[in-house]
């Protein structure tokens, strides 16, 4: 039996959050599967591809593999994808069998079931089940309800079949790392788990549900791990515990990381309570190597602790954070925009709390998400949660917060700290007009450059591509000068840009104009946008609260001549070109804003004469911009 298993990044333009991508949950099912499963040949899909890879790819390499079975892992961030690609599967290949498992694979979840795409999803610990999946296949899926821990179909629509029981020793599965499953990611990290499950039961989370009590892998079988990364010249560990310092034998897998650091010199990053942390217990965390950690402190407002069922003891959270960072150790503290009993005024004064007392070194501000399967999910109604039924399912009005409301929270979070929570993502290249390849995908290429590329009529050009749309990456790079912005308003050039993102509806779009005065026709380059934005709905267009611009598949980036030869980047939001012209109302959104990049170590005078002679170029509809940090580009 052939089975393909995968797990689809979070997407950015820039790539960076793909390079992070680790298939842990599907390494540990081919693992153990193949540790007791005979006549099985388990793939991971090669993380080139998985990680970079355009829609047309992806499924050009899984029909390529021939599979039985083809396997997502789903998450809030690729579970429409996954599913809009196992529904592309079926189609071309009826008789390949499609597998769903991850946190997005609950009974509860509605958008899933509703979707569809698949033939058979794994409820909570997968491993055990996956492998009695696999001996099951051979007898025909009239057998898959005898097995415990499965959402199958049913002719009244999905049936749950008995729970299945956590495995009793988490060493009986194979470590991927050490069979052989796992490498480090592009980046040189590794995700590690110690333990699974967790002593909270936060009702915003879902996680404690799958695992109800917490359970741990040995220290023998860590030890072994510490040193596979050492060996692998690993540069960063993040531990995936929800609690790392809760960790029975923390003091013993502290000195095994010790230990494994002496053969080569990684750090790890972790999650941790923060009123857990004495300084004796923060010096220890410093030599082993901790360099960042991530605390959830959510709120202080108490009757929103008490409902999402949250403890906080404001006096050992400030002493745990200080003993951090007094070592060395950064902190990045989680606060959460519409929990249920939390006003705007309750979001100001968590925000007031950490930044008055200088208790972050990095401050994550995010809405909260109705996860499905979580308790406050299945609370929303009787609480008055409006949210979002398609991820990442975001709150978008409470009892005591309007979508205004929420809007400003990011607003004051901004001020206050001087944090940018909504910064431009610049793709890989800003520097046209070649075309440029990420290994074997096209990621970036001039708007003039389109035809040849992807219509087939120079298949023999240095510059094309041998497998037309199959080979664009997930995100995409098109350059737009003053004296190619024509092509854009070109049908036949526009008409192929349209296929692209047909066939690859998932991959993300930067346009990058290179401009030479004042005259540059901006309707030409909104219009092309907005036909992109049209054509899908993407989980990245759902950000409704940004103080910058909502609008994330598609990007209009702009290198703007400043003297010289030199260019500052500017980024604009996307809105249809028929309101370029049109005069802004009396108080301008974020459709009205530009964001500028700055060098840090430029004189306010020279903002002030870079500035003079950016607005003149700026779309007519730009009546106010945001500054960040950027470049000078020659």
């Amino acid at each position: 039996m052939n089975v393909v298993l995968l797990q689809l990044p979070v997407q950015s333009h820039d790539y960076a959050y793909p390079m992070e991508n680790m298939t842990l949950g599907a390494g540990y099912l081919k693992a153990y599967a193949e540790s007791v499963v005979s006549d099985v040949r388990i793939v991971l899909g090669p993380k080139d591809l998985v990680n970079y890879g355009g829609d047309a790819a992806l499924e050009a390499w899984i029909v390529a593999q021939q599979p039985d079975l083809v396997g997502f892992s789903c998450y809030v961030w690729n579970v429409e994808r996954s599913l809009a690609l196992a529904q592309r599967l079926r189609a071309r290949c009826p008789r390949v069998r499609i597998l769903v498992g991850g946190p997005e694979v609950t009974p509860e979840n509605d958008f899933l079931m509703a979707f569809g795409g698949f033939d058979v999803g794994i409820i909570g610990e997968g491993e055990q089940t996956f492998a009695t999946l696999l001996s099951a296949l051979s007898k025909g899926f009239s057998t898959l309800k005898s097995i415990p821990g499965l959402l199958v179909p049913s002719s009244t629509g999905w049936h749950v079949t008995q729970p299945r029981p956590p495995i009793h020793s988490l060493d009986a599965v194979p470590s991927p790392y050490l069979s052989g499953a796992l490498f480090p990611s592009d980046a040189g990290t590794m995700l590690l788990e110690t333990v699974r499950g967790c002593p909270n039961r936060c009702t915003y989370c879902y996680y404690h549900k799958r695992f109800p009590r917490v359970r741990h892998f040995s220290l023998n079988r860590l030890r072994q791990e510490l040193l596979w990364a050492a060996h692998h010249g690993v540069s960063e560990i993040y531990f995936v515990d929800p609690c790392f310092t809760r960790r029975k034998d923390l003091a013993a897998l502290l000195k095994a990381i010790e230990e494994a650091r002496r053969l080569h010199d990684f750090t790890f990053q972790c999650e941790a309570t923060a009123e857990d942390v004495s300084p004796a217990l923060a010096q220890a965390l410093a030599r082993a190597g901790l360099s960042q950690v991530e605390v959830g402190l959510q709120t202080i407002n108490p009757k929103a602790l008490a409902r999402i069922r949250r403890p906080f003891d404001r006096n050992r959270f400030v002493a745990g954070i200080r003993a951090l960072r007094d070592v060395g150790i950064r902190v990045m503290v989680d606060i959460m925009v519409a929990l249920p009993e939390d006003s705007f005024d309750d979001v100001k004064r968590s925000l007031d709390f950490v930044v008055d007392q200088a208790l972050y070194d990095e401050l994550s501000v995010y809405t909260l998400s109705l996860l499905p399967g979580t308790e406050l999910r299945r609370q929303a109604a009787s609480l008055g949660l409006l949210y979002d039924a398609k991820p990442p399912y975001h709150v978008i009005r409470t009892p005591h917060m309007r979508p205004d409301d929420i809007r400003r929270a990011y607003e004051y979070a901004q001020a206050a700290s001087g944090v940018d929570f909504f910064p431009p993502e610049p793709p890989l290249f800003l520097d046209p007009p070649q075309v440029r390849h990420h290994g074997s995908l096209v990621v970036a290429f001039p708007v003039e450059k389109t035809l040849d590329l992807f219509s087939g009529h120079c298949a023999a050009t240095e510059d094309s591509t041998r497998n037309g749309d199959a080979s664009v990456g997930q995100a995409l790079t098109v350059y737009v000068s003053q004296d190619t912005v024509h092509h854009l308003e070109n049908p036949a050039v526009m008409s192929v840009l349209l296929k692209i993102f047909e066939k690859n509806p998932w991959s993300l779009l930067s346009l990058v104009i290179t401009l030479r005065d004042r005259h540059f026709p901006w309707p030409a380059v909104f219009k092309a946008a907005q036909r992109v934005l049209a054509a899908r709905d993407h989980v990245m267009d759902r950000e409704v609260f940004s103080t910058l611009d909502p609008v994330r598949s598609v990007q209009i980036l702009a290198l703007l001549p400043v003297r010289g030869s030199q260019r500052l980047l500017a980024r604009f939001p996307v809105i249809d070109a028929a309101k370029l012209e049109e005069p802004p109302a009396l108080s301008p959104s974020t459709a009205h804003q530009a964001w500028v990049g700055l060098p840090m170590q430029a004189s306010l005078h020279e903002e002030a004469l870079w500035m003079e002679a950016l607005w003149a170029l700026f779309p007519p509809h730009i009546v106010h911009v945001r500054l960040g940090d950027g470049e000078i580009f020659s």
